[in-house]
Parts: structure tokens; sequence; C-alpha cells
């Protein structure tokens, strides 16, 4: 009997034994693979695979884990995404700076090494030649103080100095001084603005360039006899400005660049427009300082549509 007993315990406790390792081995293939599975993804996102990722269909605490390394691996692959574009676009910035600038200033050091070289000319000649040179200096200054202003503004520490304004009081001021450049360039114009107040916090100064840049693209680029209209509208808690034109348009692959640097509706660079190529991009910076933005409705020969939404008081 003492026997039997015996012969019991012993095999419970190698069935037991059995049991353990069993158990043992398959806890430890739950955690080791995991974890494989897991070193694997990040040596390769360590190697600069950003894409790698993990699957392991667990509901446990390696699941979570695998949902943690996840999310960290698509947001570095976003900021290096970013970063990469970010390098791109300093680059193709500075290539158009060099390009844009190289041509006036070739310009300026032809026509005067020429007319250094030559004492005879008239008085009519020297006079073309040093307008000449003059229009390039102000298209290069005009380059530069628009990279200066850009670059503050994006900038981190750029900021506005808003006031308390009534919009539609503003925008009858800054009218009636467009009609000037409208009348000048032989535009029609019809402008609607409500009879009532609408106020906002802006930067007067500010937003006089914006419709500055505005106004001086539609004449630039639209024929004479283009329509510019003006309007002002309220929805909740914002106000719309719409500034439009029944112009020439801008193509599509051109105008869902528009508001970046240099990008310009005319093929050639440094045309006889004289736009450096920034006015857009400044007008952007400028209406998001405002906590607002800016939208364009376009398409060829169907004019533009410039949608500024700011928030009203």
């Amino acid at each position: 009997m003492v026997g039997l007993i015996v012969a019991v315990i012993i095999f419970y406790l190698i069935l037991l034994t059995i049991c353990t390792i069993i158990y043992s081995k398959l806890t430890s293939i739950s955690i080791i693979n995991p974890l494989k599975k897991l070193s694997s993804s990040a040596r390769r996102l360590k190697e600069g695979d950003y894409s790698s990722r993990v699957n392991l269909n667990l509901k446990n605490e390696f699941g979570e884990l695998e949902c943690i390394f996840n999310e960290m691996a698509e947001q570095i692959q976003q900021e290096i995404s970013l970063r990469k574009q970010s390098e791109e676009n300093r680059k193709k910035l500075i290539l158009d700076i060099s390009h844009d600038l190289k041509n006036p200033l070739a310009s300026i050091m032809g026509y005067a090494e020429f007319c250094n070289n030559n004492a005879d000319l008239s008085r009519e000649e020297h006079s073309t030649y040093l307008k000449v040179i003059y229009e390039n200096s102000l298209r290069a200054n005009n380059l530069i103080t628009d990279l200066f202003e850009l670059s503050k503004m994006e900038s981190p520490g750029y900021a506005i100095s808003k006031t308390k304004v009534d919009i539609c009081e503003y925008m009858r001021k800054e009218i009636g001084a467009l009609i000037t450049t409208f009348d000048k360039f032989g535009f029609d114009y019809d402008f609607e603005v409500p009879e009532k107040e609408i106020n906002a916090f802006i930067d007067i100064k500010q937003m006089d360039r914006v419709f500055q840049n505005l106004a001086d693209n539609t004449v630039k680029y639209n024929p004479k006899g283009t329509k510019v209209m003006i309007s002002i509208l309220e929805q909740g808690a914002e106000m719309i400005i719409i500034f439009k034109d029944n112009g020439i348009g801008i193509p599509a692959e051109i105008a869902k660049d528009i508001f970046n640097p240099f990008v310009r509706v005319d093929s050639a660079r440094n045309s006889q427009t004289g736009g450096t190529g920034l006015g857009l991009a400044i007008t952007l910076k400028i209406v998001v300082a405002h906590g607002g933005n800016i939208k364009l409705k376009t398409g060829v020969n169907c004019g533009c549509e410039f949608i500024i939404k700011v928030p009203k008081i």
C-alpha cells in the first residue's frame, strides 16, 4: 500500500514537472516572440526604415506596447518627412533667391560698366541706362525687403500689434485708397460693405499690406477692363472678406502652391510685372498671425476669389 502511494506521488510529481516545463516553454514563447518582433522593428527604425511597424495582434501589455511603438514610429516618420520637406524648401528658396537677385544685379553691373567705359555717350543714352540701373536696383531692393519681412514672420518671436477696429469703416478707407490703383489701370469695381459695425482685433499696418498685395497682383496679371469686387460677410464668430475679380484666373497646378514663396503665375522669372514672388506668402503669414486663414478659388479664365476669414469680437 505504501509502495502504491509512493508510486502515485512520484507519478504526480513527474506529471507536475512535465506540465511546469511545458507551461514555462509556452510562456517563454509568448514573451520572447513579441520581444523579438519589437526588437527587430526597433532595429529597422534605428537603421533608417521609418516605415517599420509591429503587428502582434495581442490584447495584453504587449498589445499596449505595440500601440505605443507604432505611434512613436508614425510620429518619427512624420517629423522626418517634414524635416526633409523643410530642407528641400530651404534649398529651393536659396536657389530662387539667387536666381531672382542674379538678373537685376547682372543688369546693374553690365549697364554701369558700359556707361563707365563709354564716356562719349549722349545725355539721352546716359539717362536711359541710368533708368535701367535704377529700376533693377529697386527690384533687388524690393526682393531683399520682402525676404526680410518674410523671415521676420517665420521667426518664433514674431507678433503683430492688434487694436480694436470697426472692419466696415476700415474697409471703406482701404477701398478708397485702392480705387486710385484700379482707376489707373482701367479696372471696373464694385463694393459691398455693410452699413453696420463689425469689430475685430487687427494690425492695421499689416492688414493694409494684405489688401495692397491682393490689389497689386490683380492689376499685374489681368487686362484692362477687369472687374474687382470686394465684400464683407459675417459667419458665426468669423468675419469674411472676399476679394474677387473676373480676370484670367490661375491654373490649378499653380493655384495649389500660390501661397508658397516664389510661386508666380507668369512662367518667366523677374518678368516686366516686377513682382518678387513673395507677396502672397507674406499675405498668408499676416492673416494667420491674426488667427484667421485665406483661401483661393480660381481656374483658367474663371477669375480669382480670395476668401479671408478673421475672428470678430
